[in-house]
C-alpha cells in the first residue's frame, strides 16, 4: 500500500546529480524534551512510508511522551465544527466548542419519531490533509478517540532504549487503553531494559503486571533483542535485523549512560563495566562484517577513552579500559531502524554520555556501525542526545552530553566515514583498473590491499582520534564569562598540530598503496606514470565526510526560566563548535536540528 502523503515529502540531503529520492522513512515527534516538565518528554513514532497507514505500521521508539501528545496533534488538525456545538475536550470534561480544539462533524440524521431512541449519528472516516498524520484514515469524531485508534490500530512495537521513567512513562499509563486491542502489543528491548520493566515496573507493586508473564493479564509481550542483531536473521546489508513493525527492522547496540551513584558491584547493572561480555578479553571491537572486513579498535587506541593518549614522556601506569570496580555503568541502548522497502536507515540513541569521561566507553563500535552505512548513502538521520549547554561541567553531566561533547563524537564519526569513503573508492577504482588491464593486478588482491590501508590507516588515526574523542575541558568552560564564549584558541593550536599529523599519514597511507614499489612491481605494466591520488574522485576529500547527515538533537532539558528556550543555545554552541572546526580544516557537513514535539521529519 503507498502512502499519497510521501509525494511532497522529498529529501533533500542526497548530494550529487542524481535526481531526490522520494522520502522512506517518516518520524514523528512525540516528545523532545528530557525533562522537568512531564508532558515533553522522550518518544517518537516511525513508520515507512512504504507501508502506508496499515494496521501496525507504526515503531514507538521510546514513549516518555505518547497517547497525550497524540490528541495534541490531532487536536489541532481535525477539521473544526461550528461553534455552538457542545463536545468533550481530551479529558473527557464537556465545554462549549469555542474554547479549544476541533472534531470532527457528525453526519446529520433525520429527526427520531416520538417514543423511538434516536440512532446514533454515522461517521465517515476523514483522512487528514495536512499535519503529522496527514494520510491516515479517523474514524471517530474526536482527537482523543482518533488517539486512542492510532495507538491500538497502527503502533504495533514498543522500542524502550532503557528503562527510566522519561522514556517509559506514558507506554505504562497508556497500558490501559490496550484491553481494546486484538493482540498483545509488543515491548521490544535489549534484555536489561525487559527485565528492569518486568520486576520494576509491571510487578503489582508500582503497576498491575499487564504482562503475558508470570501469570499477568497479556495487555503486553516482550521481545528480547539480541545486541548487534541476529546474525542467523537477514542477509547482506539487512543481517541481524529484527522485524519490528510492518516494514521495519531494527538492530539494538549497548551504550553507557552514566554511572550508579551509589557504589556497588558491577552487577547493579546488568552490562555493567564488570560484564565481560561487553568488554572482550582482547578489548577489540569488531561492528560488521557484512563484506568480510572489520575495523578492530583497540580501546586503548580508542579516542578520548580514559587514557588512551598520553605524552611520550608520561608512563602509562594502568590499563586505558581499567576503571574503579565500586561504580557500575548505567546501561542505555543506540538502535539502527531499516526500512525493508528502500534498505535506508535512521540512528536513533536513547540517553548517552562521551566516551571521554564514560566509565564503559562503548561509542565508538556504534560510530564504527554508522559509518559505513553513511559513506554507503544509505544512513542520512542521526537522532541523538544534547541535554545541557556548554556551562553544565563534566562533573554534573549525569550521564548527558553538552554540545562540546557531541561535536567530538561526531568529529570520531567523520573521521571513520572518511576512512570508508576512501576503502570504498579505492575497491572501485582497483575493480575498475583490473578490467582494463585484463587481469594485469593478479599480483595484489584487492583483499591484501583492504588489509594493508586499514592496518596504515589506523596507525595514523591514533594520535588525531584522541583529540576527536575527547572534550573541551570542563575549566576552560566554568571560567568562561558567558556559555556562549567559545573555547580558548590555545587548545585549537594543539588541534592543527595533530590535524597536520594527521593528514600527512593518510596522505602517505594512500601513496603507499597506490604508488611506490608497490605500484611499480604490480601495475607499471597499466599506467606507472598515472598520480595515486588522481585514482580517486575528488569528492572524497573535498566534500565534508558527513555532507547530507541530519543530527536532530533531542531530550534537552529545559532549565524553565523566562526568556529563550535553552535548545536555541545549544543549537548555537553546535554550530559554533563546528564553524571553528571547519576553519581549522576539519569539516563535519551535517546539519543540526533541534526536534519539536508535534513535528516529524523524512528520511
Amino acid at each position: 500500500m503507498s502512502d499519497p502523503s510521501i509525494k511532497s515529502h522529498i529529501d533533500n540531503n542526497v548530494s550529487g546529480s542524481a535526481p531526490p529520492k522520494p522520502a522512506a522513512i517518516q518520524v514523528i515527534c512525540l516528545g523532545s524534551g528530557g525533562g522537568p516538565s512531564e508532558d515533553n518528554v522522550s518518544g517518537f513514532l516511525v513508520r515507512s512510508a512504504a507501508s502506508g497507514w496499515i494496521r501496525g505500521s507504526m515503531l514507538a521508539m521510546d514513549a516518555g511522551s505518547h497517547m497525550a501528545a497524540i490528541t495534541r496533534i490531532l487536536e489541532q488538525h481535525l477539521p473544526a465544527i461550528s461553534r455552538g456545538d457542545t463536545r468533550a475536550d481530551s479529558d473527557g470534561n464537556l465545554f462549549h466548542q469555542q474554547a479549544l480544539s476541533p472534531q470532527r462533524p457528525l453526519d446529520s440524521s433525520p429527526p427520531s419519531s416520538p417514543g423511538i431512541r434516536p440512532s446514533i449519528p454515522t461517521l465517515e472516516p476523514v483522512v487528514l490533509d495536512s499535519g503529522p498524520f496527514a494520510g491516515v484514515p479517523l474514524p471517530h469524531a474526536s482527537a482523543r478517540a482518533n488517539a486512542a485508534h492510532i495507538v491500538r490500530s497502527h503502533v504495533a512495537t514498543y522500542l524502550i532504549s532503557h528503562p527510566h521513567l522519561d522514556h517509559l512513562s506514558g507506554f505504562a499509563i497508556n497500558t490501559a487503553a490496550f484491553h481494546a486491542t486484538s493482540r498483545p502489543k509488543t515491548l521490544a528491548a535489549l534484555p536489561f531494559t525487559v527485565e528492569a520493566i518486568k520486576r520494576h515496573i509491571f510487578n503489582d507493586v508500582i503497576w498491575p503486571n499487564l504482562t503475558d508473564e508470570d501469570g499477568g493479564v497479556g495487555f503486553v509481550t516482550f521481545q528480547r533483542l539480541k545486541e548487534g542483531g541476529d546474525v542467523m536473521v537477514g542477509e547482506g546489508e539487512g543481517r541481524g535485523y529484527i522485524e519490528v513493525c510492518e516494514g521495519l527492522g531494527a538492530k539494538g547496540f549497548k551504550i553507557s549512560h552514566g554511572k550508579c551513584m551509589r557504589p556497588g558491584t558491577a552487577e547493579s547493572h546488568r552490562g555493567s563495566i564488570g560484564n565481560l561480555s561487553d568488554v572482550p578479553a582482547n578489548y577489540s571491537t569488531t561492528p560488521r562484517h557484512t563484506d568480510g572486513r572489520h575495523h578492530s579498535l583497540g580501546h586503548g587506541h580508542l579516542p578520548g577513552t580514559p587514557g588512551s593518549f598520553q605524552s611520550p614522556s608520561v608512563a602509562q601506569t594502568s590499563h586505558p579500559f581499567q576503571q574503579d570496580p565500586g561504580f557500575a555503568a548505567v546501561d542505555s541502548t543506540a538502535y539502527f531502524i531499516r526500512d525493508t522497502a528502500t534498505s535506508r536507515e535512521l540512528l536513533m540513541f536513547g540517553d548517552v554520555e562521551p566516551d571521554s569521561i564514560s566509565v564503559a566507553p562503548r561509542l565508538a563500535r556504534v560510530w564504527a556501525e554508522a559509518a559505513h552505512k553513511i559513506a554507503a548513502g544509505i544512513l542520512n538521520g542521526i537522532f541523538i542526545e544534547c541535554s545541557y549547554p556548554d556551562s553544565q561541567a563534566d562533573a554534573i553531566l549525569f550521564g548527558h552530553l553538552a554540545p562540546r561533547h557531541l561535536v567530538a563524537e561526531l568529529q570520531v564519526l567523520a573521521d571513520m566515514v572518511r576512512e570508508e569513503k576512501v576503502i570504498r573508492a579505492s575497491e572501485k577504482a582497483m575493480r575498475k583498473r583490473k578490467r582494463a588491464a585484463n587481469g594485469g593486478l593478479a599480483a595484489i588482491s584487492q583483499d591484501d590491499f583492504i588489509d594493508k590501508k586499514r592496518s596504515r590507516s589506523l596507525a595514523g588515526r591514533s594520535a588525531i582520534n584522541q583529540f576527536r574523542r575527547s572534550s573541551v575541558p570542563d575549566d576552560m568552560i566554568q571560567n568562561s564569562p558567558t556559555p556562549q564564549q567559545p573555547p580558548s584558541s590555545a587548545p585549537m593550536q594543539d588541534i592543527d598540530q595533530m590535524h597536520q599529523e594527521y593528514l600527512k599519514n593518510r596522505n602517505l597511507n594512500i601513496a603507499t598503496n597506490f604508488g611506490g614499489a608497490s605500484r611499480d612491481s604490480s601495475i607499471s605494466s597499466i599506467n606507472a606514470g598515472v598520480d595515486a591520488a588522481h585514482l580517486l574522485p575528488s569528492s572524497v576529500y573535498s566534500d565534508p565526510p558527513l555532507k547530507g547527515v541530519r543530527v536532530l538533537v533531542m531530550h534537552v532539558k529545559d532549565t524553565m526560566k523566562d526568556g529563550p528556550h535553552v535548545g536555541e543555545l545549544i543549537l548555537q554552541q553546535l554550530n559554533e563548535h563546528a564553524a571553528g572546526m571547519a576553519q581549522r580544516g576539519m569539516r563535519l557537513g551535517c546539519e543540526f536540528v533541534i526536534t519539536e514535539s508535534g513535528k516529524d521529519y523524512w528520511f
